[in-house]
């Protein structure tokens, strides 16, 4: 009888853009599954330049050790100081489990490797969250708390793949760092779950998070997916009194058209417009408070644009959330990794999802934060998520590859979400 023969992506360690797409005939059979175990096979990921970050970022904050090379792979891809694997949000199927309430057969939403070799997951059935898994796998002790939630849903796979967890990164900075409720304030980043990059972290207030009439947000890369959650957010779930001026997209001339199109802008402006125009465009004065929430603009154009808008401006806060998408060695992005680290602690401040989401959830308590994030992304959804971005599906790893390719070389637009059905990828073995 023919069995599947499992293939995945491997990344070179020092340039993100070469990869292999690797099959693993000794792969099978498959080892007996470990106790509290459940075994997953992705089947529907997402690729966005987020990917990208996971393995640029990866020597600094263990991206490269949460699914590392498996025991079969080939003896040319085998050294883990040059090669690694890199992870994608979607969903699996689980193919086999030892843990009760968790049936074979059940979608799982989560961090995943990229490829159709199952994967073992060490997990607990969350006791107050109905639906809600938490891995606990040894190779993830290191990582970040978001990334080791997973929640079982039948639904909507596409989307939720391409741009729920983004959108919640979105809905934590509206919703709790500019909070309208000052018992639901919390710090951007308060260094307990991740590299701590600001002690300005510290020091927000509640004068900080109040946006009102007074207030004109900026934000930067403004086409990027991240970017559009956390401004659908801002511009369409906030109380009467509690919403900016005016929101400002910055990005591209390419992304221009895009931007525009997505109706949540005021105005949409480019990198190298002159920021002292703002006040002549927005009539702005000395006092209008400006936030610069920045989604990783080209050339540090986001610092660039707080130094200008300074002075002249009493008060303007800088929110870094992510950094520049581009290919560099380890060596390299380790330098403008502290490079930038001097500068947020100059000009602003680098927000943490992850730190976020749990002090959120110590607020509000990790039901209530999960029945409100759900209700909202649902919301989302049945809206149609943002105008004018549409699901662009590839089946296989071999579309993977070549989807991947291109969008390290720029060739997909803004308005193009990325998502692969891999549920039906293998190669054949007599």
């Amino acid at each position: 009888m023919a069995t599947t023969v499992p293939a995945i992506q491997v990344l070179s360690k020092n340039n993100y853009e070469e990869q292999y797409i690797v099959s693993l005939p000794s792969a099978i059979p498959l080892p007996p599954l470990a106790h509290s175990a459940i075994r997953v096979r992705p089947n529907i990921l997402s690729l966005t330049t987020n990917n990208f970050t996971y393995a640029r970022l990866g020597h600094l904050v263990g991206w490269w050790d949460v699914h590392p090379l498996p025991p079969s792979i080939p003896a040319e891809f085998c050294d883990p100081t040059k090669y690694g694997r890199i992870s994608a949000w979607g969903y699996g199927v689980v193919a086999e489990s030892n843990v009760s309430g968790v049936e074979v057969g059940a979608q799982i939403y989560g961090y995943l490797p990229i490829g159709t070799l199952p994967v073992d997951l060490e997990v607990q059935v969350a006791p107050n969250i109905v639906g809600q898994l938490l891995e606990i796998s040894k190779g993830r002790e290191k990582l970040m708390t978001i990334y080791n939630q997973k929640a079982k849903e039948k639904q909507s796979h596409g989307y939720d793949s391409l741009f729920r967890v983004l959108f919640e990164t979105g809905y934590l900075i509206n919703r709790f760092v500019f909070a309208w409720e000052p018992d639901l304030v919390v710090l951007p980043s308060d260094g307990s779950d991740g590299p701590h990059v600001s002690n300005d972290a510290k020091k927000w207030t509640l004068v900080d998070a109040e946006v009102g009439d007074n207030t004109t947000v900026l934000v930067f890369s403004a086409s990027g997916k991240t970017a559009l959650g956390f401004t659908y957010f801002l511009k369409r779930r906030r109380p009467a009194g509690k919403t900016p001026h005016a929101i400002v997209g910055i990005g591209s001339n390419s992304s221009k058209t895009f931007t525009q199109e997505t109706g949540l802008y005021d105005l949409v402006l480019e990198y190298d417009h002159d920021a002292r125009d703002l006040d002549a465009k927005l009539s702005l004065d000395a006092n209008s408070k400006i936030i610069i929430v920045d989604f990783g603009s080209r050339g540090g154009a986001g610092y660039r644009w707080a130094e200008e808008l300074r002075k002249s401006h009493k008060n303007v806060i800088h929110l870094g959330v992510g950094g520049e998408v581009i290919a560099d060695s380890p060596e390299k992005t380790t330098e403008k990794f502290l490079s930038s680290l001097k500068n947020t602690a100059k000009l602003g401040t680098q927000v943490n999802a992850s730190e976020m989401r749990s002090q959120a959830m110590t607020i509000m308590g990790e039901r209530s934060y999960f029945e409100d994030f759900r209700k909202e992304w649902d919301l989302c959804k049945e809206k149609g998520v943002v105008n004018g971005l549409r699901l662009v599906w590839g089946e296989g790893m071999g579309d993977w590859a070549k989807a991947s390719e291109k969008l390290c070389q720029g060739e997909f637009g803004p308005n193009e979400g990325l998502v692969f059905d891999l549920s039906d990828d293998c190669i054949k073995k007599q």
